[in-house]
């Protein structure tokens, strides 16, 4: 801080670092933010329930599309009925989602663990900076080169845990009802289109809240700094503050929904996976797919 502003004071005229001709618009700009400011914390408050599980019964509100054929995708036990007729297993599920991904891999397996790969392939090829950088740069992933084969269980653990950082336990389920899909033929349950354009929706929303906070934080240090014996300026700093921190608790807020409502989707949707590996048509494994 202090070599900031002493970067200002030896390189700034005197007629900027109070402001200028600037003062008056830097009011004007106070003032609209000190009006709006309190709207935007109200609302940050009052959407507090978002972002908890209280949150998923908004999924109704998006659209079911597509249709598939068969109607509902094909699945022996809907997804919107799994927490009423196997509400223990949808709670195992959501409560300890991990371990349930660790099992339903092991399941889809058919128990046998020398058909694992890391993410089972699905995730094979360029990811961050290989994407632009080509193949040659980290990270670009190729199933069954790391040696899984010799200690597949704690690969299995690792994957499900921490290979996928923070969305480790969403990345592994993704493999797993890609899996099963693939296996039966099987299309997306209506409700899990829903969760899909809910999460798609709230986490653009989230994006374009965090973007307009950065530029709005950012601003508002600039005209601090740029203009320190200005009080317009500082007042105008001040309420920038303020609304980048309202949109900072927006941008929480629907992430921690997101979570939750990926988590008690996982949980509904394995159980629903659970349920059709039990009652569903029998598969055998022919060394190189699955056939009924």
């Amino acid at each position: 801080m202090d070599i900031a502003n002493n970067c200002i004071g030896d390189n700034c005229c005197d007629c900027w670092k109070d402001g200028c001709g600037c003062n008056q618009c830097f009011g004007v700009v106070a003032d609209c933010l000190e009006t709006v400011n309190p709207c935007m914390e109200y609302v940050a408050q009052i959407i507090w329930c978002f972002g908890s599980p209280l949150a998923f019964p908004i999924v109704f509100c998006f659209n079911d599309g597509p249709e598939t054929d068969p109607p509902g995708g094909g699945w022996q036990l809907p997804m919107i009925q799994t927490p009423l007729r196997i509400p223990i297993k949808c709670c195992l599920y959501t409560a300890c989602a991990p371990c349930g991904q660790w099992w339903m891999r092991h399941q889809l397996l058919d128990g046998d663990m020398t058909k694992y790969k890391l993410w089972q392939g699905y995730h094979d090829g360029p990811h961050c900076c290989a994407n632009r950088c080509g193949p040659s740069a980290p990270i670009t992933i190729e199933a069954g080169t790391y040696g899984e084969s010799k200690c597949p269980h704690a690969f299995l653990a690792a994957e499900v845990c921490c290979l996928g950082c923070a969305w480790s336990v969403c990345c592994s389920f993704d493999v797993n009802r890609r899996m099963i899909k693939d296996q039966r033929k099987l299309e997306n349950d209506p409700l899990e289109n829903r969760v899909n354009h809910c999460v798609g929706f709230f986490s653009q929303l989230a994006s374009k809240l965090c973007m307009c906070a950065l530029c709005v934080s950012i601003s508002s240090c600039c005209v601090g700094f740029c203009a320190p014996d200005s009080e317009g300026a500082q007042e105008c700093s001040g309420e920038g503050g303020r609304a980048a921190r309202a949109c900072f608790s927006c941008v929480r807020t629907c992430w921690r929904g997101i979570w939750s409502v990926k988590i008690i989707a996982m949980g509904c949707m394995s159980s629903q996976m659970d349920f059709e590996m039990k009652n569903g048509q029998p598969l055998e494994w022919s060394g190189v797919e699955w056939k009924s």
